[in-house]
């Protein structure tokens, strides 16, 4: 059994030793468990993700066990990174360089805004993703599970998480694309929403894409 803990977080101490139980029952070599089974006293799910190529379903007759499965393939992958940066795993974990470009992080955008402003206060799991990226484009630093549980707590409603998308995003953008790039992309992203402005989302969307733009007359 393998503790990955950079930040020297509280664990649990009776999860450990159930974590490795569980970890123990599974038939392959490289699984962990993270999140809030570790460091929560009351929790929701034990997740549990194993790294396989088999298209084989794992089952544990535990009820709270939710098992994902992650292709080799997307070891490159933001989200891997992140949800293995602080865990217990069965064995050492493999590795593969990051891999994460600004598209996939508009796309996350894209995707995370019509489902803030359709679940509002409901957001919590929503927005996992779009906190992780903005946070590393921001920081450059990776947030574990723990960490990223932490900063989503932060946020007291759906329209502070907006609010920080406004603030954030388009310093973002600035900084990471280049100027001439950046005003054709999201003068196009602007025309899309442009059409469609009855809508919250697409309308917030179409805002954000002009701040963004904006931005580049003045950096």
């Amino acid at each position: 059994m393998i503790i990955y803990n950079p930040h020297n977080e509280r664990i649990v101490k009776e999860r450990i030793e159930k974590a490795e139980q569980i970890l123990n029952q599974i038939p392959a070599k490289h699984c962990f468990i993270t999140g809030s089974f570790l460091y929560k006293e009351n929790y929701k799910d034990i997740d549990i993700f194993v790294i396989t190529r088999s298209k084989k379903k794992f089952k544990l007759n535990k009820k709270k066990a939710k098992i994902t499965i992650i292709d080799f393939n997307n070891l490159h992958s933001l989200f891997y990174h992140s949800i293995s940066k602080s865990c217990i795993a069965k064995n050492i974990l493999p590795k593969k360089s990051l891999k994460v470009t600004i598209s996939d992080y508009w796309s996350i955008i894209n995707e995370a805004v019509p489902t803030l402003l359709n679940e509002k206060n409901k957001y919590h799991k929503n927005v996992r993703f779009l906190i992780l990226y903005t946070e590393y484009f921001k920081t450059n630093n990776i947030l574990d599970t723990f960490q990223l549980n932490k900063k989503i707590e932060e946020f007291k409603s759906y329209k502070e998480i907006l609010k920080y998308i406004e603030e954030t995003i388009p310093p973002i953008m600035n900084q990471k694309i280049k100027s001439s790039y950046l005003k054709k992309f999201f003068y196009t992203q602007a025309g899309v929403y442009k059409d469609v402005l009855q809508y919250d989302a697409q309308r917030f969307l179409y805002q954000l894409s002009h701040k963004i733009t904006r931005g580049t007359f003045h950096g």
